[in-house]
């Protein structure tokens, strides 16, 4: 057993001992778990017994567990609470375990290894149940991808595309969050109209005000700030941050482009894309395209129907000014009130954070039998997190949940969801999960778009918790990009059910008022979706050179499928889209509206079910949260559906139709 704080194992749920770890002791996580894993797959790899399940497939897990402890819990604390000695080693280790993955990947031998075991379960000599079976092919298949056909001088290539993509990922992170930080808008006093006491504190410095920029395109003060100027203003830091000055992405953002385009033609693909989706559920571009566009299309026509209404009631708020896309959440708020006769404060008892906490594990009780229980002794991957351990419904202890609720300086910015220990059945061990939100310190009520929030990941957490899988590296929500939003979407439901977490009354205005505004929201994404997908479905020879030619594709690329309106910008431009650039969303940003179309469909099954809700839970739980990616996706939904997920139910939730 590793001394190494990071990677032990002594402590309860076989936690990290973030407590003791050094930014040495993660660096040096890493050594051990990259060289451990090397020497062991060589070792499976020259091998002269038959090929088994539990020599190759067992071996090739085990080998990877150290390296994946070590990840798991230097990328939390990455993430959570970074400083330039752990940012310096994320720089350094990105390009080293791209280096790190090609070696096994490349391997000729290790793939041949594998292969034998393929033939001989062919040949009836071997045999291998659901899980086995998935993850023999799927590995297969990864090699596939990653290359192990090419010859010596191809695989050379590759090698050195890897690694530089590797860099401009962590370079672009890097570059966009100085921008993110360097756009903030000072601001006067004066110019904070419409906002409570509380806010106006937190925006508070030592010299004035000052707002933030958050990772999307439009800013959420926005919707209450009563001075347009300053709605302007920010919009226009947030839309023009990253290019030019020292923080300009289009660089790094271009090169990492070619890159991908360069690397897909040499492994035999079109293009990036195809890559992507082959190791999704879409399997295809295609079938990504017409999934897409239509949506995306019969959103914002949606959106402009909004708009002429918006515009008509800012006319009649402000005559003579000019209705912008900086108007558009402030108008819109005005007329949510006017429409459903109601303000977001008015709800401000009810969205506590803790409450909203409480209402979250009370729907995960009722659907899954699931209660949770502080730990206080277990210290987690950043200060302030509070540890729970979550019981099953016969009391057996189904793993620990670690949340991080509050915004600081070293963390990223937005929501997400990780492992610090993946389940499984193999080895014994229990999934220890995070969840991590970015709340001011000084918040106590949050909005209800951070209730949804806060419900979807606690869905991911769930994949997570549920898991019951052999092997640790298909666990839970490691699954493919398309897939893996679907169950936390599916757990935005239960946000909504009368007293959960608000009285019913007020649930039934915000569903009346569910579909106002849709229009808008959908078509910022999936514009977003699409300005991915162009981006990594364009030939090399077709795509820019010059930084100065990135806001033109971009144009070119809305303007192919009618999607470039003025009042709808991108939720995210190119020069500051993490996802697909720094996240490891390139080509799949489009997987929330797959995984959208999948979680309608799955809560309209929901809604059909006439017996006990903890009767429809357990099924979904059994089969679908619990394979996680263990087995395929799109079967484990067939299972849990009887059919292929449909589109009409999410087209009647959003209002929109065809």
């Amino acid at each position: 057993m590793s001394n190494n704080p990071v990677l032990t194992r002594r402590l309860p749920f076989q936690l990290p001992d973030f407590a003791a770890a050094t930014p040495a002791d993660y660096r040096a996580a890493f050594e051990e778990g990259m060289s451990g894993q090397l020497t062991a797959l060589a070792a499976l790899r020259d091998d002269p017994a038959p090929a088994t399940v539990e020599n190759v497939l067992g071996a090739w897990e085990d080998a990877g567990s150290a390296l994946l402890r070590a990840a798991n819990a230097f990328f939390a604390v990455y993430a959570s609470n970074s400083t330039p000695e752990i940012e310096a080693i994320e720089e350094e280790m990105a390009p080293r375990l791209a280096e790190h993955e090609d070696a096994i990947y490349l391997d000729k031998g290790l793939f041949a290894r594998l292969q034998q075991l393929r033939g001989r379960a062919d040949a009836g000599e071997v045999a291998l149940d659901e899980q086995d079976e998935y993850a023999l092919d799927e590995t297969l298949r990864a090699f596939r991808r990653a290359g192990v056909a090419l010859d010596d001088a191809g695989q050379s290539r590759l090698r050195e595309l890897n690694r530089r993509l590797a860099e401009l990922s962590s370079a672009f992170e890097r570059l966009n969050r100085e921008a993110r930080n360097a756009g903030a808008v000072a601001v006067a006093e004066s110019e904070l109209g419409g906002l409570s006491d509380e806010e106006r504190e937190a925006l508070k410095t030592d010299d004035g005000y000052r707002i933030e920029l958050v990772n999307t395109t439009q800013q959420p003060l926005a919707a209450k700030l009563t001075d347009a100027g300053l709605r302007r203003r920010l919009l226009a830091a947030s839309t023009t941050r990253a290019l030019g000055g020292e923080f300009d992405t289009r660089a790094t953002l271009l090169e990492a482009a070619r890159a991908r385009a360069e690397r897909a033609a040499l492994l035999g693909y079109a293009n990036h894309a195809e890559i992507v989706a082959e190791a999704g559920c879409a399997k295809t571009t295609d079938a990504i395209f017409e999934m897409l566009v239509p949506l995306a299309q019969a959103a914002l026509a949606k959106a402009r129907e909004e708009a002429a209404e918006l515009g008509a009631r800012y006319a009649e708020l402000n005559p003579g000014a000019e209705f912008t896309a900086a108007d558009w959440a402030f108008v819109e708020s005005i007329v949510r009130r006017e429409r459903f006769a109601f303000d977001e404060a008015d709800l401000a008892e009810y969205l506590q954070v803790d409450r909203v906490l409480g209402a979250v594990y009370a729907a995960a009780e009722e659907l899954y039998g699931l209660t949770f229980h502080p730990r206080e002794d277990l210290i987690g991957h950043a200060p302030g997190t509070q540890s729970y351990e979550v019981h099953d419904a016969d009391g057996s202890v189904v793993g620990l949940f670690v949340m991080d609720f509050w915004a600081r300086p070293t963390k990223q910015g937005g929501a997400w969801m990780s492992n610090l220990v993946d389940q499984s059945t193999r080895d014994g061990a229990l999934p220890v999960v995070t969840n991590n939100c970015n709340y001011s310190p000084t918040t106590t009520a949050i909005t209800w778009d951070e209730v949804i929030t806060m419900f979807h990941e606690f869905g991911h957490a769930l994949h997570g918790l549920l898991a019951d899988s052999r092997y640790a590296s298909r666990s839970g929500a490691n699954t493919p990009r398309d897939f893996v939003e679907f169950p936390s979407q599916v757990n935005e439901h239960w946000s909504w059910t009368p007293g959960r977490v608000l009285p019913a009354e007020w649930v039934e205005r915000l569903t009346a008022a569910s579909t106002f505004g849709q229009g808008y929201a959908t078509a910022e994404t999936e514009i977003s979706s699409l300005l991915d997908l162009v981006w990594h479905t364009t030939p090399l020879a077709e795509l820019p050179e010059s930084v100065d030619d990135v806001e033109a594709f971009e144009r070119a690329a809305l303007e192919r499928f009618g999607l470039v309106e003025p009042l709808v910008p991108p939720r995210y431009r190119s020069q500051y889209f993490a996802h697909i650039w720094g996240g490891g969303y390139a080509s799949s940003y489009y997987g929330y509206a797959w995984a959208k179309v999948m979680d309608a469909d799955a809560v309209a099954w929901f809604d059909e079910q006439d017996g006990p809700v903890r009767e429809a839970g357990e099924h979904f739980r059994r089969t679908l949260l619990a394979p996680g990616g263990s087995v395929d996706p799109m079967e484990t939904y067939r299972r849990f559906r009887g059919r292929d997920p449909q589109l009409q139910p999410l087209l009647d939730r959003l209002g929109l139709s065809l």
